[in-house]
């Protein structure tokens, strides 16, 4: 019992004497609030940030642009090697751009395999949606997690 009345005297101290922002911080760091609807100055907010978080948010952004592209789903209607893969991918990829031509039919070679898979969905609901559609005509279609295009503004 004892215990807990020394830590919430603790805490209560430390409350007071914590302080956020610190009025002591520099002047030229300091960015003025308007109200946009008086048109007033509203308060003063300081930003004090580590210069690390800026290093590490460029590397954050540097890796998703090497990529070259955003994490989604696509539905694979074709998987084949051999001989006649190439073909037969060049053919399964003609048969998707005609039956559903608002979504890119993408040929994939992974040595030795050739794949060919079917729109750009950034969610996987938005895929099954697809899926339903495309598996009337390639029954052996599936949902596959990939690298698509970023999506046209």
């Amino acid at each position: 019992m004892q215990k807990i009345v020394l830590l919430t005297i603790f805490f209560a101290f430390l409350g007071v004497k914590a302080d956020a922002q610190g009025l002591e911080g520099n002047k030229n760091n300091r960015n003025i609030v308007k109200d946009y609807f008086s048109g007033r100055d509203t308060g003063v907010v300081t930003i004090i940030n580590d210069p690390r978080l800026d290093t590490l948010l460029y590397r954050h952004i540097q890796s998703k642009a090497e990529i070259g592209g955003l994490r989604g789903y696509r539905i694979q209607v074709y998987f084949g090697s051999g001989q006649q893969a190439r073909k037969e991918a060049n053919e399964a990829k003609a048969s998707c751009i005609s039956l559903f031509p608002t979504q890119k039919a993408h040929i994939l070679f992974q040595t030795p395999f050739y794949k060919v898979r079917v729109g750009d969905f950034r969610t996987r609901n938005e895929a099954f949606i697809w899926h339903k559609k495309i598996v009337r005509k390639f029954p052996k279609a599936y949902i596959v997690n990939d690298i698509i295009n970023f999506p046209e503004l």
